[in-house]
């Protein structure tokens, strides 16, 4: 396979030459995260300008921004040596201080690097107080005292006072922060920035219907402020996942396209984009994604990748197969694949693996789960996003993909969710049991069941366990099946839930099966349960007829 497309290469290189010929385009390309473009363009700088140290700081500040810190260093050391603006760089290195908590070290690269500001210089004194204020260890002291030097050059300029409320909002002082926010729009009235700053702090507080409004009124002002689309988006984001509603995404997404439709092109933002449509599970948001870029995007081998996780996720199996196969060939650099890629890679080979008859090929089937095991035991974290991926599949009613994802995720025995990840795999089988993927599937999820219940019960557990061992239909079973549905019944009842409108027809169902099985076995238990079906539902035609046929048997007898 060819594994040098150039196509998108070039037309970056014409964007750039049409629309970067200066530092602020350069500038802006690196504040919306198109680090692609801005680094072909900076490359190209540092070899016809090789005097400019802010090309090299601006380069920095990219590989910087992508925990590249190795490289950082190299081109802020680089920029050093420069003739013209070679201070900035030192700006750079302390920021890599503070990084390996260097303290003394970075405050002398920053003494350094104020020691010949113009007397108008405000905006270096922004950024070391925001070096300081987002440090892995932070200062929030060092950060104030340089926000207090930028005041003094310039404080009839809005971006001192906001720096002051972002230590606040930094030190989760929320009331404060919001008030110098406020008071920072009333002092500046025609600039955003500050009711951009003040529907942050309330969407970091979840009050996300307060933070809509105040974007949508910057919308009013200024259509064109892109900054704007991008936070609804990440706002209606969170606040779907705060009530649970889909619905809400939908704006979201809407919005983030219309920010990075208004930022320009890059492979670095189709792939942030990428990220957010991941993370916020809308796959068919991916898909199209994906299907549009792909022809100015060759070269982007993660395009590979979303595809491959959009067609998975939307039920095309085999083309995820195909696509994360070119994936995993097109990369030179074998480390950059996740374990999650390992993942998906072993989840689509299954998919091919089956025989005829919708079971699994033996040999295919032990090499993939081996190769996923593997995944799953380089990077102990994946077990967090195995479960979150295995109930997404298992919502959308991927059963067999979902049970893959629980097996693995249930190899660790010490995992916050390894009763639920036991429960989903019964649960899984259960479900894909019309057409089996294994022989004794059945048995299958009743031994998984029965790990979870013997870890921790819950009444899940019970309800799917009591069905399992109902479909076995065996004389053990149907006592089992008795057993499992008392004790959901118990547990919904010790938990105070037995009354919820939601567990109604699974209580139905568990008096209903006791009833049944208890007809040739304990008469008077059967009429018990039947009469405890009649209480949920009085309609219950069944249950009154059972109750009814009881009486007349006892009268006649």
């Amino acid at each position: 396979m060819n594994k040098k497309i150039t196509l998108s290469l070039a037309l970056l290189s014409f964007i750039f030459s049409a629309n970067a010929q200066d530092g602020n385009e350069i500038d802006t390309a690196i504040k919306y995260g198109r680090y692609d473009v801005a680094k072909k363009e900076l490359y190209r700088l540092i070899r016809s300008q090789p005097n400019q140290g802010k090309n090299f700081y601006r380069l920095g500040v990219i590989h910087l921004n992508e925990n590249n810190k190795d490289s950082a260093s190299f081109y802020f050391k680089q920029g050093l040596r420069a003739v013209k603006n070679a201070d900035v760089n030192n700006i750079g290195i302390a920021k890599i201080g503070l990084l390996d908590q260097k303290d003394k070290e970075a405050k002398s690269k920053f003494n350094a690097a104020t020691l010949n500001l113009s007397p108008s210089d405000f905006e270096t004194y922004l950024v070391i107080a925001n070096a300081y204020t987002f440090a892995p260890k932070p200062d929030f002291d060092a950060a104030l005292d340089y926000v207090n030097l930028a005041m003094l050059v310039n404080k009839d300029t809005p971006e001192p006072h906001i720096a002051r409320g972002d230590i606040y909002f930094a030190e989760k002082q929320f009331v404060d922060a919001r008030r110098v926010y406020y008071a920072t729009s009333k002092m500046f009235p025609n600039s955003l920035l500050p009711k951009m700053k003040l529907a942050d702090v309330y969407r970091a507080g979840n009050e996300f219907e307060e933070a809509i409004k105040v974007y949508d009124t910057i919308v009013s002002k200024d259509p064109n402020y892109a900054d704007v689309y991008k936070q609804l988006g990440l706002t209606y984001a969170d606040y779907a996942r705060f009530k649970d509603d889909r619905s809400l995404l939908d704006k979201g997404v809407e919005n983030y396209f219309k920010y990075h439709g208004m930022i320009g092109e890059s492979m670095d933002v189709d792939n942030e984009l990428a990220a957010y449509l991941i993370k916020n599970k809308d796959y068919k948001s991916l898909g199209d994604l994906v299907r549009t870029k792909w022809y100015t995007r060759g070269d982007n081998f993660l395009m590979y990748r979303y595809r491959a996780i959009a067609d998975f996720q939307n039920g095309k199996f085999l083309d995820a197969k195909e696509s994360i196969d070119k994936y995993f060939d097109v990369q030179d650099k074998k480390e950059q694949i996740l374990p999650i890629d390992y993942l998906y890679k072993g989840l689509s080979e299954l998919e091919a693996s089956r025989n005829e008859d919708g079971t699994f090929n033996e040999g295919v089937y032990k090499k993939s789960i081996q190769e996923m095991t593997k995944a799953v035991q380089d990077n102990p974290k994946l077990g967090v996003a195995l479960h979150e991926l295995g109930v997404d599949l298992f919502k959308d009613e991927h059963y067999e993909q979902a049970y893959f994802v629980f097996d693995l995720a249930s190899k660790d025995e010490k995992s916050p969710y390894y009763v639920y990840d036991m429960y989903y795999k019964g649960n899984a089988l259960y479900m894909a049991s019309d057409k089996p993927m294994f022989n004794d599937q059945l048995q299958k999820a009743k031994t998984n069941l029965d790990s979870s219940l013997k870890k921790t019960p819950t009444f899940e557990a019970y309800l799917i366990s009591a069905r399992v061992n109902r479909n076995l239909n065996t004389q053990t079973s149907m006592a089992q099946m008795e057993k499992d549905y008392e004790g959901f019944i118990n547990l919904l009842t010790q938990k105070g839930r037995a009354n919820d409108a939601a567990f109604k027809d699974a209580l139905i169902e568990a008096y209903t099966m006791i009833g049944n099985y208890n007809q040739n076995v304990n008469k008077a238990k059967a009429v018990q349960s039947f009469q405890k079906v009649l209480q949920l539902d009085s309609s219950n035609e069944y249950a009154r007829k059972q109750v009814q046929n009881s009486k007349s048997t006892t009268k006649s007898n």
